[in-house]
């Protein structure tokens, strides 16, 4: 999907009318067919994947397969149905095939859509490579405590980050930006990643997020699914989502269209993207008037048009305008790049980092350092891990990796084998000079590794902690926390170059945590953390008021000796919140800036970051005051109070009485 000159639409419009004049609704029903890829020893499945594209009457397959067997059946069905309408072939896209690239709550540790953006066009550019026209991604979800699968999957816990990191995602996917070729995005709210949020207002949370991400890029399609899983606080509300098109709201394919369609002919089993759509039946309700063919219509008018833009129309049987510029190369040269900047600096005091490789030997301890398995969590593929990273740099270590660590129950057992290898890591650590003990992944230490850190930082303090896994550790080591701890989570195939770089400061970290830690019920570091190797500094913050916004301005400062950059956080505090804690996310701006270096940032306030949608779709903005706070993280950030008068809170509710929210909200009751 590339950037397209001002006359695209119209002729858009033009060419979708006019094939959709001349279709049937038999043919009209097919465009709504998805079916699996069939096997390729499985002769019956091929050929009544066959049989249906002759007849008009499959829009989609779904599934990875060879790119011949994809040209196959675009072929069919362009030269071999009455019309010639290509095919989509949708894939669900992972993180890479041979390379890699970091999961999503890596990726949210960026803080950087421009990150995203690029993980993601290289991304697609591979699905389009091999045949896919429609990734269904990204799946967004906001969490904080569920299993670290499930957590690796999430895109933190702030609405305003995962908005700006979706819909960064979809740009790349859908080449937005780029005169690259692209592919069909799809948003999902349908995943794991909302476990731990059941609460009555989930529904309200999923749709608030839905509704930015379109106001910010809208996808080609949705797959919303169900809004609101039944659970003790959800006051049972458990229902699908309904359809979201239509004005004010979202003007691409929306499966929930698909499904409600199949509803209304009597498909009684789940419409998803695997369910064949029952073509006869729809054919039928739509003759004895059952379903209005205006509905079909507009549900089929969205199909064409993303293949239009995609332009299929105009390719050859492979399907593909461009296939993209990927290639193994690229791919790591972006899953370097994305990793370094997901790496987040949590302690430094005393200065370890950046190594200095003058002060003795490097001496590697625990058994995540030389695992080439960690880094990809549930993706397949090995990666580079730290002990390859430091050998590519040319660094001379040692290594020790020790600890089986074997896991039962809940819990890390400390066996004798274990307390063997913490003996032989005690006294290698006595001759190092720096020790770097990589562990993970794992939600909280246990008997083994805390009794590892306990000896080794008795015997030598200079010791570099480095955590991967999805979950931030922060640990407690004979009652101080310990002095320097790298986060480096599910970085992917280049996970150890990334890390080598950083430990020795080729890379200064830039990642920040994308949720807030806690220990032990205590509040721990808060989101927004994250060091580097430079010193920024904030100035005093100028407020000023205009007729619909607030404008608010600083001045940062680089403090450092060298080329560092910052994360300036803006928070908020609602009047009826003011004094509680944590405050919310509401803007953010990430910022290079040379040694010495400063610069005059401004953030614009308005209606979008103070309002709130009630439970039945109402937008509000509260008059009163609001506290907004600029820094470099929720916990430095320093507040500052405004009064927003009724007039100003008006003019800002006004302003988004039109925006996708309401408009969702209004589908919803309209359905029940």
């Amino acid at each position: 999907m590339v950037r397209r000159p001002s006359h695209h639409a119209a002729e858009r419009e033009r060419f979708v009318e006019d094939l959709l004049a001349i279709m049937t609704v038999e043919e009209k029903a097919g465009q709504l067919v998805a079916l699996p890829v069939p096997g390729p020893d499985n002769t019956a499945e091929i050929e009544a994947v066959r049989a249906e594209l002759r007849r008009g009457r499959l829009g989609t397959l779904v599934g990875r397969a060879d790119p011949g067997r994809l040209a196959s059946c675009q072929k069919l069905a362009i030269e071999g149905s009455r019309l010639g309408i290509p095919m989509l072939f949708a894939d669900t896209p992972g993180r890479g095939t041979g390379v890699v690239m970091p999961a999503p709550l890596a990726l949210a540790a960026t803080w950087s859509p421009a990150t995203v953006t690029r993980v993601a066009r290289t991304i697609a550019a591979e699905a389009r490579a091999a045949g896919n026209t429609w990734l269904l991604a990204p799946e967004v979800g906001l969490n904080t405590g569920s299993d670290d699968r499930v957590l690796a999957d999430c895109w933190g816990e702030s609405e305003v980050l995962a908005r700006f990191l979706a819909a960064a995602t979809i740009r790349g996917y859908q080449a937005d930006d780029s005169d690259d070729a692209g592919v069909l995005a799809c948003l999902r709210t349908d995943g794991a990643s909302w476990t731990d949020r059941r609460t009555p207002e989930l529904l309200t949370e999923k749709l608030r997020l839905v509704a930015g991400i379109l106001r910010e890029t809208p996808p080609g399609s949705v797959a919303l699914g169900r809004l609101v899983e039944s659970g003790d606080n959800a006051e049972n509300i458990d229902r699908a989502a309904p359809p979201i098109a239509g004005p004010g709201s979202f003007d691409g394919i929306d499966l929930a269209e698909w499904s409600a369609i199949a509803r209304a002919a009597g498909h009684t089993a789940p419409a998803d993207l695997l369910s064949a759509m029952p073509v006869d039946a729809i054919v039928e309700a739509v003759t004895e008037g059952r379903i209005p063919l205006r509905q079909l219509d507009d549900a089929v008018r969205k199909v064409l048009g993303a293949k239009y833009d995609l332009g299929l129309f105009r390719t050859q049987a492979n399907g593909a305008t461009k296939a993209g510029d990927w290639s193994p190369e690229l791919a790591r040269e972006t899953a370097l790049d994305s990793a370094r900047h997901a790496i987040v600096l949590l302690r430094n005091a005393p200065v370890l980092l950046p190594l200095d490789i003058a002060s003795g030997e490097i001496l590697l301890v625990g058994h995540a350092a030389a695992d080439r398995s960690l880094p990809n969590g549930e993706a397949r593929g090995e990666a580079a891990s730290l002990v390859d990273g430091l050998e590519a740099l040319g660094l001379a270590h040692r290594c020790v990796p020790g600890l089986a660590l074997r896991e039962e129950g809940e819990s890390w057992d400390l066996r004798d084998a274990d307390n063997m290898a913490i003996g032989m890591a005690s006294e290698a650590a006595r001759r190092a000079g720096t020790v770097i003990v990589a562990l993970g992944p794992c939600s909280e230490l246990g008997a083994a590794q805390r009794t590892l850190l306990e000896s080794l930082h008795a015997i030598n303090p200079n010791i570099v902690l480095v955590t991967l896994g999805s979950r931030p550790l922060d640990p407690i080591i004979r009652g101080t926390r310990m002095p320097c701890v790298l986060h480096a989570g599910q970085l992917g195939s280049m996970s150890g170059h990334a890390i080598a770089e950083v430990l020795t400061g080729e890379f200064a970290p830039r990642g920040r945590l994308p949720l807030a830690l806690v220990h032990e019920g205590r509040p721990g570091l808060p989101l927004g953390h994250g060091m580097g190797y430079c010193e920024f500094a904030l100035g005093e913050t100028g407020v000023e008021l205009s007729y619909d916004r607030i404008i608010l301005s600083t001045v940062l400062k680089n403090r450092g000796p060298r080329e560092g950059t910052a994360t300036v956080q803006l928070y908020l505090r609602r009047p009826d919140k003011r004094g509680s804690s944590p405050a919310e996310l509401a803007d953010f701006q990430r910022i290079s800036l040379m040694a010495g270096e400063t610069r005059r940032l401004m953030f614009e306030v308005s209606g979008d970051h103070l309002g709130r949608f009630e439970r039945n779709g109402r937008f509000v903005v509260q008059p009163g005051p609001y506290d907004l706070a600029l820094g470099l993280s929720e916990q430095q950030a320093r507040p500052t109070s405004v009064a927003v008068l009724p007039t100003l809170a008006e003019t800002m509710t006004r302003a988004m009485a039109a925006g996708p929210l309401p408009a969702l909200f209004d589908r919803l009751r309209d359905t029940g």
